[in-house]
């Protein structure tokens, strides 16, 4: 054997910081694949060509790599430290950063390698199941569409969207951001987290820092996603025969003449959803730039995203450009930029009851039929039902929505000593919203026409800006440790509306869907709306050797959406910490490395009412139109159109919270625990006023309702590596149950209205936040002597109109009538508790990546059965139906007979029969992945290449019949989606099964 291959055997032990052996640990021979894993007792043994020059790499989940020269040795012995990197991690907090050890506020943070997995459109996609406190909840897949983000659960029956602040600058929209663009995304969660963003932080805070450069050579990356989608469920609904002999069926049990003589003649069906629908496609491409010497670092890239949506004339695409830098101006003075200039296309599906229409209208009626009227939005088919044709409502079509976004700040930074440092920074945030949509003429039968064309083209600007002053002070002074924070900060918001309509353009041709091709009723439409804000700012933290640790800060905000006697509000907060895992008492216990408690208490403030503007506290006029004379001419009037407040003020949340932070078994296991307690009071509502006051038609603003919020999150990692196998899991958990306590005038709110039984959520005092409220189904008759056995206090039967099949419904008040003061309350649509379980894997070159979402105790009212189950509309029923519906003693104690006339009222009274439970566990991501050795990347001439597969809503497990138990606010028949009517499921756009693959690649 010659020199060249030559093997030398080194032997070793590797152990902890109290001697005892690590077993698992990584040892590998410095640029190359040579490698070995100790055994239980910690010892190893490997071969390596070369002891003389060779260097050893340890590395072990919790433990501080470290690297180690073999010198010719052939025994290396190796002490791994404790890696507190998770813990002195730098976190981003308003206005600053802090080490993760000392925070003793409720902050979450994900880094932006855990967003990016999912290639989705928005960041609150990215962010569900990945953060403690945080739920995420969509509505469908609809492109360009946005899931509703609660922090904590509920705050208000107003908007809850919490505050996104990016690279500093407070936005409230963040569809131009990519979320493959975030290098850390931090949540502040509690009021004593957010107060410092005053007056807006009573829904939480979401600040987001992009990718920055580092200093080193220039890499190049390029990452590229293409994929493809289907729904994860479609209901089977009746085939043409089968719904034929429904139709009938329903008229015989009512004493009707059968509908279809011959139902086994319908041998064709159309299937509506299959007409609308077609394949999905997820397109995502971004090339990186970034670098940076002693001088200068800098992040530059752009990025392409594209969603094809399940359903025809339904799309989404981003362009977006980011640059990013820093430059060491002088040896105290930085200065600094980061931009974003973002361009986006919709095409909008503007009709709320589609995806319900497509499932619900006749499987006889042909999609299409000839025509010869010369205009092909007239050559659709006829539905009996009251429905439009699916098909033509997605091809007549026209509604584009752009959107065109400058967002960015320039800074400057100067350390006037040690520890002290200025920085001003001008932030700006510009949006420019154009749309274009064009109804055309068409006549399909009388019930489905429009004899006028007709457009809308709305032009609105959004100019923001942000001037942020603020003065950072640190100092050490033996073991006493403090920093202050003083700042001010100025903002304007301004937005101008403006719109041009028209109607009878000439033709439907796409060459004259302009406004000055209309010539019938022109007109314009157009606001301005200017808000400031000026707010001062002061926070101090204080700590003694690390261990007892001290926060307090405040927010004085003054806004113009207020009136002088309230405009300004202040928003405290303190807060406070203990390390005990620093005590000695600790030090004995090993199995414990991290151990701290937390205590915080703040207020924050919420303004955020119908875009709330300066007429909540004064009085604005309107046009108003009307007629007078033998000649009954138009006349144009000015009204006072709202009643204003001049008392109106800030509605305040008042939290506490108690946390406590731990880690076990060498930093390997860790745990965030917190329970939380807010208080909402002088919650802003809309107070009714009666009719003869004659003050116009809104409502005024006032101060006026509370409720209050019990809740807790919690989240567990583990994290360990053996050998070439490494794995790790989270699990997060968020609980947040509200009640109301006082509501304007004691007045009980009804919402989430239906079309086939009216509002089934109740807000009232003492109550749930949009609870169902219903009637109480037991079971049902199964023969006359049921119906004769059910009778009230005087001999009289309790349901009359009753019929073998139908429902039994509960006589709360026992006085022999159903009525609704038999009512109660039959469901909650909050859940008792919403997770996330997010796993990991690594084997060599492999990773597997697994993400869980789902919600656990919430109902749902599915009120698409008011429609499937009934035989009183002409619309298509489930598949099935007529098995599974009551058809004689014994069939069936859940589903009732089907009938044309449903006199009892077994579907259009809102019962048990609609709430179902609503929990679900999802697959909401699986990836696997390859990373190249890097021999084959030198090969290909890049530093690093992987390459991955990916499932997105792989699949869902549930007892919820309806399409899709992840509904939100879901769509209202009337009533604006809102936190009064969420769990109410009238059909929305489908959810979406992904099946991607990609690469990442590095240059």
């Amino acid at each position: 054997m010659t020199a060249a291959f030559a093997q030398t055997t080194v032997k070793g032990t590797v152990k902890d910081n109290t001697g005892a052996g690590l077993p698992g640990v990584t040892v590998l021979l410095k640029g190359t694949t040579i490698g070995a894993a100790t055994d239980t007792q910690g010892n190893f043994s490997l071969s390596v060509p070369d002891p003389a020059t060779g260097v050893l790499q340890f590395s072990f989940v919790g433990y501080k790599q470290q690297e180690v020269a073999i010198a010719g040795r052939t025994t290396v012995d190796v002490t791994l430290g404790v890696d507190t990197k998770a813990l002195d991690e730098v976190v981003v907090v308003g206005y600053g950063t802090q080490e993760k050890r000392s925070l003793t506020n409720a902050v979450t943070t994900v880094q932006g390698q855990e967003l990016s997995k999912l290639t989705v459109a928005d960041v609150g996609s990215a962010l569900q199941g990945k953060a403690a406190g945080v739920s995420v909840v969509g509505a469908g897949s609809e492109p360009g569409s946005s899931p509703q983000i609660l922090i904590r659960g509920l705050s208000t029956i107003n908007g809850n969207s919490p505050l996104y602040v990016v690279d500093g600058l407070p936005v409230a929209n963040i569809n131009y951001l990519n979320p493959k663009d975030i290098a850390s995304l931090s949540v502040l969660k509690d009021a004593a987290s957010a107060a410092i963003y005053g007056s807006r932080a009573a829904n939480g805070v979401i600040l987001i820092t992009t990718k920055a450069g580092v200093k080193g050579e220039p890499k190049i990356t390029l990452d590229v996603t293409y994929g493809v989608s289907n729904p994860t469920k479609v209901p089977d609904m009746a085939s043409a025969s089968e719904y034929a002999r429904i139709m009938n069926l329903a008229a015989t049990n009512s004493g009707r003449p059968t509908v279809y003589p011959d139902p086994a003649s319908f041998t064709q069906s159309t299937d509506w959803w299959k007409e609308i629908s077609r394949r999905g496609s997820t397109q995502n491409y971004s090339v990186g730039l970034s670098g940076g010497s002693d001088k200068v670092v800098y992040s530059t890239g752009i990025s392409y995203f594209k969603e094809q949506g399940l359903v025809r004339n339904s799309d989404f695409e981003r362009l977006s450009l980011r640059m990013k830098s820093e430059y060491q101006a002088g040896k105290h003075l930085k200065v600094g930029e980061d931009f974003n200039i973002s361009m986006t296309n919709q095409k909008y599906l503007n009709s709320g009851s589609l995806f319900r229409d497509a499932f619900n209208d006749d499987p006889i009626t042909p999609a299409r039929v000839p025509g010869t009227s010369g205009n092909p939005y007239d050559y659709y088919g006829a539905s009996p039902t009251d429905l439009a044709n699916p098909l033509a409502v997605v091809e007549r079509n026209d509604d584009k929505r752009n959107q065109y976004f400058l967002v960015g700040t320039v800074y400057a930074n100067y350390e006037f000593i040690p520890g002290l440092i200025f920085e001003t920074r001008f932030g700006s945030n510009n949006n420019v919203y154009e749309r274009n949509l064009f109804s055309p003429f068409y006549t399909i039968d009388p019930n489905e026409r429009t004899q006028v064309n007709s457009l809308r083209r709305e032009h609105n600007i959004e100019i923001n800006w942000n001037n942020t002053n603020t003065l950072n002070y640190t100092k050490n002074l033996g073991d006493h440790n403090i920093s202050a924070l003083a700042a001010v900060t100025l903002e304007k918001f301004t937005t101008r509306t403006n719109a041009a309509l028209g109607q009878a353009i000439p033709s439907n041709s796409p060459d004259l869907r302009y406004p000055n091709a209309a010539t019938a009723n022109f007109s314009i439409e157009g606001n301005d709306f200017v808000n400031t804000i000026a707010s001062l700012i002061g926070r101090v933290n204080y700590d003694y050797k690390g261990r007892y640790l001290l926060g307090a800060s405040i927010r004085r905000d003054g806004a113009s959406v207020f009136p002088s006697a309230n405009r300004w509000g202040v928003f405290p907060s303190v807060s406070a910490g203990w390390l005990l895992s620093d005590e000695n008492f600790m030090k004995d216990i090993s199995a414990v490395n991290f151990f701290k408690l937390r205590a915080s208490w703040g207020r924050v403030g919420n303004q955020n009412i119908r875009s709330i503007t300066n007429s909540a506290y004064i009085g604005t006029l309107g046009r108003v139109y009307y007629v007078t004379g033998d000649t009954r001419t138009e006349q144009l009037g000015v009204i006072q159109n709202n009643v204003p407040n001049p008392n109106v003020k800030w509605e305040t949340v008042e939290d506490y919270n108690i946390g406590t932070d731990l880690a076990f078994l060498q930093n390997r296991l860790t745990v965030t625990a917190d329970v939380f307690r807010r208080n909402t009071i002088d919650m802003l509502m809309s107070q009714s006023i009666p009719g003869h006051a004659g003050y116009g038609y809104n409502s005024p603003v006032t101060n006026i309702g509370s409720m209050k919020t019990n809740g807790l999150d919690f989240s567990v990692g583990y994290a360990k590596s053996t050998g070439d196998f490494t794995y790790g899991a989270n699990i997060n958990a968020t609980r947040a149950i509200s009640k109301i306590k006082k509501l304007a005038n004691g007045q009980a709110l009804y919402s989430g209205n239906t079309p086939v039984f009216g509002r089934p959520s109740k807000t009232e005092e003492g109550g749930y936040v949009g609870a169902f409220y219903g009637y109480q189904s037991q079971g049902i008759f199964q023969n006359q002597g049921d119906i004769d056995a059910y009778k009230g206090p005087t001999g009289a039967l309790v349901q009359p109109n009753a019929k073998p099949g139908d429902f039994r419904f509960a006589d709360l008040n026992n006085d022999g009538v159903i009525d609704a003061k038999d009512q109660k309350y039959i469901g909650n649509p909050t859940p008792d508790l919403t997770f996330g379980v997010n796993l990991n894997a690594g084997y060599k070159g492999f990773d597997l990546q697994v993400s869980l979402v789902g919600s656990l105790g919430n109902d749902i009212v599915n009120a698409n059965k008011g429609w499937w189950y009934s035989g009183s509309y002409n619309y298509n029923k489930i598949a099935g139906l007529e098995d599974e519906a009551w058809h004689g003693e014994g069939t069936s104690n859940t589903v009732p007979r089907i009938v044309a006339n449903d006199n009892n009222q077994n579907l259009t009274r809102f019962s048990g029969f609609y709430v179902e439970d609503g929990s679900y566990a999802r697959m909401r991501n699986l990836q696997l992945g390859y990373t190249l050795p890097q021999s084959a990347s030198r090969v290909l001439h890049t530093s690093s290449l992987r390459v991955y597969v990916s499932a997105q809503n792989l699949f869902t497990i549930t007892n919820y019949s309806g399409l899709d138990p992840e509904i939100g606010y879901g769509r209202s028949y009337t009533d604006t989606p809102s936190a009064l009517n969420r769990g109410v499921d009238l059909g929305n756009y489908p959810t979406s099964r992904t099946y991607l693959v990609g690469a990442n690649i590095a240059f």
